[in-house]
Parts: structure tokens; C-alpha cells; sequence
């Protein structure tokens, strides 16, 4: 026997005694591997390789967001008939307060169906909120009967503009005065709630120039920017708070209204910024071949207009009714009362006193 020969006619693989050769080696593609390849998947894709990713419910979620898109802007409408019954003299502020639940839906709905819009529909459903918080304090100080009644009803009153309210209160020597009413401090509270939109939209510009040359850039320039977003957000709504304390001490309730607006506020900014940190906090499987920072956008903007079809409806019941009577309106209609009814009593007075005095007489003859 030539060994050698043997030997040279074919390659051979010599393995030790404890290794089958029928033990199948281990699969690569395990669910980290499945992770690490979900995470090389694009956070911008184009809409070729998106719509090829969900193709089996591409149609459910467009036809369905289009439906509650429909929805929310028969809502408003009916709702801007409703209201234009009882806020003829701001009716106009009352639009564009309303505005925001259709505009925030709609830019969800972009985002849905072309993911590399994300940033700039997030940039108009934020601003569209700014503009809307301004215009309810127009709001609210034309339901006072205007910038002079205001003052002239909180000064007889003798009500002071309580500067002690949130976020303010939650600091822990918070000292600031409480002054009387006064023009310039409602002018100043004017400017303290236009900032917001002016700002907000200021930063936005700057965030859309950095996410068009590097998407990584802006990110990471996204985390400084964030402190001053926060600061404008809390000193606006600061003032609005101060606006609708003032309110309040005078008869009327808003604060119903102003917290289905505080809810998008909360929903456009903070939900949507805990969801876009998820994937960098938590290694997040794999969903239809996406990078899980596309998918839980994807989730949130459902979310969204879910929670904006909710609002809607809460906003067609606040705002197809009147608002909250004065209370200054209720008492001098239970003075009018009292004295219609005093006045009934005094008339049965006079008419007893006639009749007894008509007795008098006839008993004299």
C-alpha cells in the first residue's frame, strides 16, 4: 500500500475523537447577530427600500392615518361652527388654537409615510403648538372683556398678578412679588408668551441647517440646543399659567382649555423625544427589517394621531359650548332675583294695606 499516494489523491480533514462530524456547527445568525445587522440598516432610508421594509402594512397604516386625518379635520370644522356661536369676539384665535390637532396629525402622518421628514414635520407640529399658546392668551384676555377691563375688574377687586405658580413655585426660595394689575405687566406677559414661537422657530432653523449637512452632527448638537428649548417652553408656559390664575380669580375657567393644549405640547415634545432615545438606551430587537430608530418612530407617530383623534373630541366639548359664566355676571343676577322678589313681596304688602284700609271704611259707614 502506498501511503503517500493515499495521501496526495485527496484533501482529508482530521478531526479529534470527542468531535462528531454529524454535530452541525452553530448558526450565525443568532439574535445579536440579528441586532448588529438591524442596527447597520439606515436611520434615514429612502422611500424605495422603507415602503419595500413594510410592504405588508404600508397600506393599513397610510389608508387608516388618512381615515382619523379625515376625521380630526371634520371635527374642527364642526367645531369652528360651534364655537363661532359663543366666541364671536375671538373667534379667529379660537381657529387657530383648534389648528393644531389637524396640523400635528397631518405632520405625523408625513412622517409616517416618508421617514426622512421626521425632522422638518417635527419642526411645524412644534411651532404650530407655539403659535397656539400665544393665541390663547389673546384668547383668554379678550374672554376678560379686553386689556382695559381686565385691569379696571382686577383693580377693583384688588387682585394681584400671582407670580408664584408653575414652574416657579418649584424652586426653593421663590421670592418674586406678587404686583397689582397694571398694563405694562400685561404687556410684559404678552412678550414672555410671543417668545416662545419666535424662539422655538429660530431653533428649529438652526437644527434643519445642521440635520441638512450631518445628520450625526445634529444630534449631537441636539443635546446642547435642548436647554434652551426647555428654558423658552418653561418661561412661556409660566406665563400663560400667571394669565390663567388672573382668569380664574375673576370668574372664568380655563383651564380645561388650556390643558388640552398643554397635552400636545406634551406629546409633540416630550413624548416624542423619550421615543427617540429608546434605541440608544436599549438594544431593541429587530421588526421588519428597520433600523429600530425608524420603527419606534414609526410606533409614535401612530400613537400621535391616535392621541390627537382623543383630543379632538375633547376639544368639540370645550368649545361648542359657552364659556364659564363671570362670577360678577351670577351675583348681580341673584341681586336682580332678590330684588324682583322683594319687590313681588312689597306689592302684596300695598295690596293687603288697601284692602284693610277699604274694610276700615266700610265698617265706619
Amino acid at each position: 500500500m502506498d501511503l503517500l499516494g493515499e495521501a496526495s489523491s485527496e484533501t482529508r480533514i482530521l478531526t479529534a475523537r470527542h468531535i462528531s462530524a454529524e454535530k452541525a456547527l452553530p448558526d450565525t445568525n443568532n439574535a445579536v447577530n440579528t441586532t448588529l445587522l438591524c442596527y447597520s440598516y439606515s436611520m434615514q432610508p429612502d422611500f424605495g427600500s422603507y415602503l419595500a421594509a413594510i410592504q405588508p402594512y404600508a397600506c393599513l397604516f397610510w389608508s387608516c392615518g388618512a381615515v382619523v386625518l379625515l376625521v380630526i379635520c371634520a371635527l374642527y370644522f364642526l367645531t369652528i361652527r360651534s364655537a363661532s356661536q359663543f366666541w364671536r369676539e375671538s373667534i379667529n384665535n379660537v381657529a387657530i388654537v383648534l389648528t393644531v390637532y389637524p396640523v400635528v396629525t397631518a405632520s405625523a402622518l408625513v412622517a409616517i409615510i416618508i421617514p426622512r421628514s421626521l425632522i422638518l414635520c417635527e419642526a411645524i407640529a412644534q411651532e404650530v403648538v407655539m403659535i397656539a399658546m400665544y393665541h390663547y392668551f389673546r384668547m383668554l384676555i379678550a374672554e376678560c372683556g379686553g386689556v382695559d377691563m381686565l385691569i379696571r375688574r382686577a383693580g377693583a377687586s384688588e387682585h394681584r398678578l400671582d407670580t408664584r405658580v408653575l414652574p416657579c413655585c418649584c424652586w426653593p426660595c421663590c421670592v418674586i412679588p406678587r404686583p397689582r394689575i397694571q398694563k405694562q405687566h400685561l404687556t410684559s406677559l404678552r412678550y414672555l408668551i410671543l417668545q416662545m414661537p419666535v424662539i422655538q422657530g429660530i431653533i428649529y432653523f438652526i437644527i434643519l441647517i445642521l440635520w441638512a449637512e450631518d445628520m450625526t452632527l445634529q444630534m449631537q448638537a441636539t443635546k446642547y440646543i435642548q436647554v434652551f428649548i426647555a428654558a423658552s417652553i418653561l418661561s412661556g408656559m409660566w406665563g400663560i399659567i400667571m394669565c390663567v390664575r388672573l382668569a380664574e380669580s375673576l370668574g372664568l375657567r380655563p383651564r380645561a382649555r388650556l390643558l388640552s393644549l398643554q397635552l400636545v405640547l406634551l406629546i409633540v415634545k416630550l413624548q416624542c423625544g423619550t421615543a427617540r432615545s429608546l434605541p440608544g438606551l436599549f438594544n431593541l430587537p429587530c421588526v421588519m427589517s428597520l433600523h429600530p430608530f425608524v420603527f419606534v418612530n414609526l410606533v409614535q407617530n401612530c400613537v400621535t394621531i391616535m392621541q390627537m383623534l382623543l383630543l379632538s373630541i375633547w376639544a368639540w366639548r370645550l368649545y361648542s359650548v359657552p364659556p364659564g359664566k363671570v362670577v360678577d355676571k351670577v351675583q348681580h343676577a341673584v341681586v336682580s332675583i332678590v330684588e324682583d322678589i322683594s319687590g313681588v313681596f312689597d306689592v302684596k304688602a300695598v295690596k293687603s294695606g288697601i284692602d284693610n284700609k277699604s274694610f276700615k271704611d266700610n265698617g265706619d259707614i
